[in-house]
C-alpha cells in the first residue's frame, strides 16, 4: 500500500540497466509499482526504483530473501544477447536456471522471463505463440532450454510463469 492508500506491486527487475530494462523499470514506476532494479551496472536506471548492483548468479539459495521477497520477478538479465554465438550463452545457462529455481524455492509466485525471437530460428511468415521453436544460434538454444526447463519447474511449484519474446519489426 502506497502513501495514498492504494495497493502497489513489489517487482524485481533483473537486467534493469540494459536497453530494454531501463524502459521497463520506468514504465513500472510510472504505473506505481515498487521496483527493485538489479544489474551489474545500474547507472541511468530510473531514480524512483531502488537500485542494486548485484551479481545474481552466485547460486545463493536464499536469494529470494536477500532481494526483499518480491511479489513478481521480471527476469531480463542476459549477457552477450547481441553476440548470437557467444560461448557465454551456454556457460551462463545453468546460472540463470539456478537463480530462478532458488527464487521459486524461496517463495516467488509470479515470474516473467524475457525470451527471444531467436528461439524460433529462421522462419518466414506470421509467427504465433504456437510456432515451433528451432533455434539456430547458441543464444536461441540457451533461451529455449531455459524456457523449457522453467515451464517444467513452474508446473511442479504451481507458480505463474510468463515467457515474453521481442521481435524486430520492419
Amino acid at each position: 500500500v502506497d502513501e495514498q492508500g492504494e495497493e502497489t506491486m513489489n517487482v524485481l527487475v533483473t537486467g534493469a540497466g540494459g536497453y530494454i530494462g531501463r524502459h521497463v523499470v520506468k514504465a513500472l514506476c510510472d504505473m506505481g509499482a515498487e521496483v527493485k532494479a538489479v544489474d551489474l551496472r545500474t547507472d541511468g536506471v530510473d531514480s524512483r526504483a531502488v537500485t542494486l548492483s548485484y551479481d545474481l548468479f552466485r547460486g545463493e539459495p536464499d536469494i529470494y530473501q536477500k532481494l526483499g521477497r518480491p511479489e513478481a520477478c521480471l527476469h531480463m538479465a542476459w549477457r552477450d544477447g547481441f553476440v548470437h554465438n557467444s560461448d557465454a550463452h551456454m556457460e551462463d545457462l545453468s546460472a540463470h536456471y539456478t537463480f530462478l529455481h532458488n527464487m521459486i524455492n524461496g517463495g516467488l509466485k509470479h515470474l516473467a522471463v524475457m525470451g527471444t525471437m531467436h528461439e524460433i530460428g529462421y522462419w518466414e511468415g506470421v509467427i504465433q505463440e504456437n510456432t515451433p521453436c528451432n533455434p539456430q544460434s547458441m543464444y536461441g538454444i540457451a533461451k529455449d532450454s531455459l524456457r523449457r526447463s522453467l515451464f517444467l519447474l513452474a508446473e511442479q511449484h504451481g507458480i505463474c510463469l510468463q515467457w515474453l519474446r521481442a521481435y524486430y519489426i520492419y
